[in-house]
């Protein structure tokens, strides 16, 4: 990493930063502690940004498929990789007034489901596929949009 940076600021009209820069910089400019909030104070280089939004959009890269066919000794059980009562792995859907995104499906009628950074939501009991409404279809990059929370 070293010999790449060095490279590349010497190539792209760049500077280096460090952590404790930015940390100061978004302390002087009374931002919260947060990843894109980071961003801002890089960018910004230590002036007070002006946001013309509340929006932040959140991106995660989804694999193109379910590479896992078989599974058990031998491989001798395959393993559902299409849709489950129309429902598939990282499809956007609303359950209890949220949107949430599909982990994992079983047969039987039941999902789990994550937030837009893969954290498993624990729900007592397993929601079913009946009292979800599905948003939107699985795409290459998992999306939903939240309100920046400043101080």
């Amino acid at each position: 990493m070293n010999s790449i940076r060095t490279q590349l600021l010497k190539r792209v009209n760049a500077e280096e930063t460090f952590g404790f820069v930015t940390k100061e910089h978004r302390q002087l400019m009374e931002l919260p502690k947060d990843h894109y909030f980071d961003a801002v104070a890089i960018a910004s280089q230590g002036s007070i940004p002006t946001f013309k939004t509340n929006q932040v959009l959140f991106k995660r890269c989804v694999s193109d498929g379910d590479y896992q066919q078989t599974k058990g000794i031998g491989s001798e059980q395959r393993i559902t990789t299409c849709k489950i009562k129309g429902f598939r792995k990282f499809d956007k859907v609303q359950y209890v007034g949220q949107a949430y995104f599909i982990k994992g499906r079983m047969s039987t009628g039941y999902a789990i489901l994550m937030d837009i950074h893969g954290i498993k939501i624990d729900f007592k009991p397993i929601p079913k596929f009946e009292k979800m409404k599905r948003e939107s279809a699985r795409r290459s990059w998992m999306m939903t949009q939240k309100i920046m929370q400043s101080s």
